[in-house]
């Protein structure tokens, strides 16, 4: 099979240290590519991957400070699609990583070619999304959800299929440790229930070690809430982790706290520290009644106080267990493979409802291939920089040899 993947442009695919969704982005790609399928990836100019690399931005989002509101994504983004899309025939199916926003169902109705599978790696009951999703269901594209709770946020769409995550599964490995503190791993933000964290920690009178990023959309919290917990109580701030650091750091851990306060649609960190039979204790919020076993891998708990019950408990679980339901539950081969079969699902649905006589009429000519690809050589998208209120022009580049 022939796949297009189009990933968000905020970080490199694989991303140095956080950023969930371009690693499992990486995860799939690499997976597809091992099973033997052609792979294209529009991504970052930097990515690293096994697939074709076609570099649709010079560096990243994040770096340029670029923002995720739609006024901020929409020239780059609407040209990264119609980059991916400019290459029919050469792929039967284009999978989309982007967040969902207002301007992307106008931008698929123009393009009819080509089936398509959409994957919002972010919650999508809010900012409108609904209403969006209805919309790109009406022009027969296929939406997958991480877990059933992420789609049941939306319960009446008629959602392709439920995908949870995966990860190699030599990915992280148990190393010889003897487990000490508590870990907090991934993003410090008031949803993650960072303050919760800290405080379950004070209370069972455990370290807490914290291996997490800060955004600056997250900074006046940490320095307002978080800090002074910091400062106060048995709690190291670490920072960010590199993946080969992840693994040292889960193995010397007595249980990852996943204290969330909002529907997470999956939680990777979840069978990170599963991979490394590392138990999770986590408030029953979003997916983690799907991902944690109650009692096998883990704790799901309503409180502070049940999680400060729930250590008292983690001698009663099996490491080697936990890194055993991993294996059998959330690698990346699965996961690959439930996506292979929501690709050929959709392209079945393409076939039985677009004639082939007048799609030919619809791909575009050599002409209008080589047009498409000189706009896209000589695309300006301008950054506004917030901070010093000053305009940057930065190139998206283009694979043209894909497209003419």
């Amino acid at each position: 099979m022939k796949i297009a993947i189009v990933a968000p442009l905020f970080e490199h695919i694989p991303p140095t240290k956080y950023g969930g969704t371009e690693r499992i982005i990486h995860y799939l790609v690499e997976q597809l590519v091992a099973l033997g399928h052609s792979v294209t990836l529009y991504a970052t100019d930097g990515s690293q991957t096994s697939a074709k690399l076609v570099p649709c931005y010079s560096g990243t989002l994040r770096e340029h400070g670029i923002g995720s509101k739609p006024e901020d994504t929409e020239r780059i983004y609407t040209a990264q699609v119609k980059l991916a899309c400019s290459a029919v025939p050469a792929h039967d199916i284009v999978h989309i990583h982007h967040g969902l926003y207002p301007y992307h169902p106008a931008l698929l109705e123009t393009i009819t070619n080509i089936p398509f599978v959409w994957t919002d790696h972010n919650a999508v009951h809010n900012d409108g999304k609904p209403e969006i999703i209805d919309r790109l269901l009406r022009l027969g594209i296929k939406l997958t959800a991480l877990s059933d709770s992420h789609r049941n946020t939306v319960p009446l769409a008629p959602w392709t299929a439920t995908i949870h995550h995966g990860l190699p599964v030599n990915l992280l490995n148990a190393k010889p440790a003897d487990p000490s503190y508590l870990a907090f791993l991934g993003r410090i933000s008031p949803e993650k229930g960072i303050c919760d964290a800290i405080w379950i920690a004070n209370r069972a009178k455990i370290q807490l070690k914290i291996a997490a990023k800060v955004d600056a959309v997250d900074r006046l919290f940490y320095e307002k809430d978080v800090k002074p917990l910091l400062e106060q109580l048995d709690a190291e701030y670490i920072g960010e982790v590199t993946e080969d650091e992840k693994g040292p750091f889960l193995s010397a851990a007595k249980a990852l706290i996943f204290p969330i306060c909002w529907e997470e649609p999956f939680g990777l960190v979840m069978i990170e520290a599963m991979a490394c039979g590392c138990p999770v204790i986590a408030f029953k919020r979003g997916s983690v009644p799907e991902i944690i076993e109650d009692g096998v891998t883990g704790f799901i708990v309503e409180t502070r106080e049940e999680a400060c019950e729930a250590i008292q408990k983690l001698p009663q679980l099996d490491r080697q267990y936990i890194r055993k339901r991993f294996e059998e539950r959330f690698v990346s081969t699965l996961m690959a493979e439930k996506y292979v079969e929501a690709y050929k699902a959709s392209i079945e649905a393409f076939k039985n409802t677009h004639n082939p006589l007048a799609l030919a009429g619809l791909r575009p000519s050599l002409q209008s291939r080589r047009s498409t690809a000189a706009s896209a050589l000589i695309h300006q998208v301008s950054m506004k920089d917030s901070v010093n209120n000053k305009v940057y022009e930065k190139p998206l580049t283009a694979y043209t040899a894909r497209i003419i």
